[in-house]
């Protein structure tokens, strides 16, 4: 007999956690510290890695492992991420739990695993393999063979540009990031030393000052779902593109995909664009969810995971001593695959209180192992007595009144059969033979029990339909046969799935048409079982008035305390409010100063010129004075003298004549005085004094001098004078649909004064029907388009997309005045939120990402262009958003 165990080997919780780090050795240490049993689950997450690896830099995977809680999915994912460390070492490997459907959180939490250097090593590898690639194009494309270019290699990669580099990296990263310009940008500053630190915090999600966000040229933060995927998207590409694989485990799916049991839109789309995305990129992506998350995913998603599809069943016995052998023996001296001091009989006792669940039979384990006297052996009455806080199953008894329940709360009557007095089936009656049997049984463990059941459930009587209720356990391979046998089975492991199920079937056969002639059947003990029921439901309506009369006082009370406690939107706006205001002023004194500071330097470059050209006069006539009084030859003296006073005269006064400044000591302290200076200013649109270029902005003809007048803007380095010439531009007779080419090519300038030319009213000739130009602008550039011209909407129309701007158009009335975010938008968001848009039907990530779309507080914001003529509207559209994605957060914590 083997040696008793010195301690307990089980663990108390039962569970298997999951840091969230891509350290590889917090892998090792839990592979050698927790014993793992090859189960089917197991093993099928190991092939799906082996395959992988194998392949790799071929194709990508996709697998989805799907089951009960504590089923042993994570353990699974787990030792699979083990061993892919194992196999290679260079693998970069990501583990994330959900925790809610915030994936802009999950995002951030996933990304920050990975260490700054290892994200700069990730992305110098990513350009040299790109080098490598544009080499190897540039070599074989001039006739070049293997052996030469091998040679030759490092003279051919001399060859390539970084600019050809950086080229074909912006095509790869707009392949997989719409928003790929931000994201080159964050990866060319993470491999540059004064801003790697602030480049690495932006692709975290983390948010970065302003300066650096302006330095770096993106946004301040990643804060929007879309770009969060984006971003995993991106890093898939930068991992495997640098020729190391690549692992992303997403654990616990159903909270992410699922509220309240109902799946939510955008996330699943969302996690499509990931399942399409990631493999497709190279990359492995597990998912890992529960049985309520794998039938939430829409059907096209399971197909397309299809075979790599893993679904976790509960143990069979042979599984099970498997798991108690592993535990045990890992505890041993001596190395013993037994499970003793556990007998055969205490192992099944386990599985009927476990169901089969390795997490509850690991834990009844560690709860029988605590209660036994050593050396004496765990049998089946001490693991029933150590299980009974833990179990879930009913007895046979219990599972016996819950069924005979159910029949009478739908009226049915039915035979009870008993055997060693104890009820073993019910028999609803028919005409002649029962309408349905419903025969209980005890756990059932192999094969021969199954045909046992089968034969049990026909036995005695004939009738059209048959089921079965088991307690606590039943073997998977034993589950298939029954149901191979008869119409429904049930495994009763005491959980609220199991009470709906049983509804539903015994509302199923209520509903079965009875036999024809079958008799009524209202005997004295149906009578008195109605009268006791409607007593119960007598005694049961005056506890719901109860409950109900508490609910209502405690909701009141959480409704006060949350009045308390949480700041109402009227307060919350007006601090909205505020933040604008001092944006704006701070963003119109920072142009101001920008302004002044460009006068005074050319005014100061005026007189520093002026001083030089008197010293050279001083220094000439010093120089005669000299040779007068020593006698030097005259003439000599009078050519040099002649010559350096011409050249630096001609030097000095060419950049006197270049720096033309007009009343350089007029004062500029506010913008009327700019204004009247540059009345009387000589309008030039090349000066170096900024007044003369504005006077050139407010004289130039919008008509025609458009073009030039364009060009200048286009080059112009100071705001106050772009804004300028801008405002001149918007007067010209051109409607806005003509001046599209130009908004869009001063945008892609990095000009947005231009939009000035498209937040105009189109003329009213022009608007009964929208031109081409205008449907194809994007989203964004569309909301401005329908601010402009309110009365003809149809002129910002266009497809429909996912877009943030798209929410805005909606509001605007673009899609329909009856629109529910258009009566809310028109009405107010207090009157229509409850009723036209249901809590939840927005995404609070879509709310969020048209807020910052018109935020004038978010760098890049379209409120942020304070010179808009429709900046008032922008800013009321902006707060509706604020106001709604209000209304969701309340709504979200009153339900928690």
């Amino acid at each position: 007999m083997a040696d008793y165990p010195p301690r307990n080997p089980f663990p108390a919780r039962g569970i298997s956690t999951a840091e969230e780090t891509s350290r590889p050795d917090f892998l090792n240490d839990w592979a050698r510290q927790i014993p793992t049993v090859v189960l089917p689950g197991v093993r099928g997450a190991l092939r799906l890695a082996e395959t992988y690896l194998r392949g790799f830099p071929g194709d990508g995977g996709l697998s989805c492992l799907w089951g009960a809680h504590g089923i042993g999915k994570t353990h699974a994912a787990r030792h699979m991420m083990a061993y892919v460390n194992g196999e290679d070492s260079q693998a970069i490997q990501l583990y994330l739990r959900f925790q809610d459907d915030d994936f802009v959180a999950a995002y951030r939490s996933l990304v920050a695993q990975l260490p700054r250097e290892l994200l700069a090593d990730l992305s110098l590898s990513y350009r040299a393999a790109l080098k490598g690639d544009l080499t190897a194009r540039a070599a074989h494309g001039a006739g070049g063979d293997d052996q030469l270019i091998g040679k030759e290699r490092v003279r051919v990669l001399d060859v390539i540009e970084d600019g050809e580099v950086l080229e074909e990296q912006a095509k790869e990263i707009a392949a997989v990031a719409v928003d790929w310009p931000q994201f080159q940008r964050a990866l060319d500053y993470l491999i540059r030393p004064d801003f790697s630190d602030a480049a690495y915090d932006w692709l975290c999600g983390r948010p970065i000052t302003p300066d650096a966000a302006g330095a770096i040229g993106v946004s301040e933060q990643i804060d929007d779902p879309l770009t969060c995927r984006y971003g995993l998207q991106l890093l898939t590409t930068l991992v495997t593109r640098g020729g190391r694989s690549f692992v992303v485990v997403l654990d616990q799916c159903e909270k992410f995909l699922l509220m309240d049991g109902d799946p939510v839109p955008a996330n699943i789309g969302l996690l499509q664009g990931l399942v399409e995305v990631v493999p497709q990129a190279r990359g492995l992506l597990v998912l890992v969810t529960s049985e309520a998350g794998w039938h939430g995913m829409p059907p096209d998603l399971r197909q397309r995971i299809g075979a790599g599809a893993c679904h976790l069943l509960p143990l069979t016995p042979d599984e099970a001593r498997q798991v108690l052998a592993a535990y045990i023996g890992a505890t041993r001296r001596t190395p013993s695959e037994g499970i003793w001091p556990f007998t055969e009989s205490g192992l099944l006792e386990l599985l009927r209180h476990s169901g089969g669940n390795i997490r509850l039979l690991l834990q009844l384990a560690w709860a029988g192992f605590e209660a036994a006297r050593p050396p004496s052996p765990i049998e089946a009455e001490q693991v029933a007595a150590a299980s009974t806080q833990d179990s879930r199953a009913p007895g046979l008894p219990s599972v016996a009144m819950l069924v005979d329940s159910e029949l009478r709360a739908m009226g049915l009557s039915a035979e009870r059969v008993e055997e060693r007095d104890r009820i073993t089936s019910f028999h609803v009656p028919g005409a002649r033979n029962p309408r349905a049997v419903i025969r209980l049984s005890e756990a059932m463990f192999y094969d021969d029990e199954a045909s046992n059941a089968a034969e049990l459930v026909g036995s005695g009587a004939r009738s059209a339909f048959t089921a079965l209720v088991v307690t606590g356990y039943v073997s998977p391979p034993v589950l298939t046969v029954l149901r191979g046998a008869m119409h429904e089975v049930l495994v009763a492991d005491g959980s609220a799935a199991f009470v709906r199920r049983l509804h539903g079937l015994v509302e199923r056969i209520a509903a079965m048409p009875g036999q024809a002639g079958q008799p009524a059947v209202l005997d004295s003990t149906l009578r008195e079982l109605q009268a006791q029921l409607d007593g119960l439901n007598s005694e049961r309506r005056r506890e719901a008035d109860a409950l109900r009369r508490e609910l209502a006082e405690l909701s009141e009370r959480l409704e006060r305390e949350q009045q308390r406690t949480r700041p109402d939107w009227p307060a919350r706006r007006a601090t909205l409010v505020a933040r604008i205001d001092e944006a704006r002023a701070a963003r119109a004194a920072a142009d101001w100063e920008e302004f002044r500071k460009s006068r005074a330097d050319v005014v100061r470059g005026r007189s520093v010129t002026l001083g030089w050209l008197a010293g050279l006069a001083i220094a000439t006539v010093a120089l005669l004075s000299i040779a007068l009084l020593n006698s030097m030859p005259l003439t000599a003296v009078l050519v040099a003298a002649a010559v350096a006073t011409a050249a630096g005269g001609v030097l000095l006064g060419r950049r006197l004549l270049s720096i033309k400044v007009n009343r350089p000591g007029a004062s500029l302290e506010s913008a009327r005085d700019l204004d009247r200076l540059a009345r009387e200013a000589q309008a030039d649109p090349l000066s170096p004094d900024p007044v003369g270029r504005y006077a050139h902005a407010l004289q130039g003809d919008p008509d025609n001098a458009f073009s030039p007048l364009l060009e200048s803007m286009l080059e112009e380095p100071l705001a106050l004078i772009r804004q300028a010439m801008a405002r001149r531009l918007a007067d010209t007779a051109r409607p806005p649909s003509r001046c599209v080419p130009e908004v869009l090519r001063g945008l892609h300038a990095g000009v947005p004064e231009v939009l000035l030319l498209l937040a105009r009213g189109q003329r009213h000739a022009e608007s009964d029907r929208q031109p081409r130009a205008l449907r194809d602008l994007p989203p964004e550039l569309r909301v401005l388009v329908a601010l402009a011209n309110p009365a003809a909407l149809r002129l910002a129309g266009g497809a429909v997309s996912t877009q943030p701007a798209e929410l805005a158009l909606e509001a605007l009335g673009v899609r329909g005045h009856r629109h529910p975010l258009a009566l809310a938008f028109r009405d107010g968001v207090a009157q229509t939120v409850t009723v036209e848009i249901p809590a939840g039907e927005i995404p609070a990530g879509a709310l969020r990402a048209t807020a910052q779309l018109l935020s004038p507080l978010h760098r890049d914001g379209l409120g942020t262009y304070d010179w808009l003529p429709v900046i008032t509207k922008i800013d009321e559209l902006y707060l509706f958003f604020e106001e709604l994605l209000y209304f969701h957060e309340e709504n979200a914590a009153n339900r928690h």
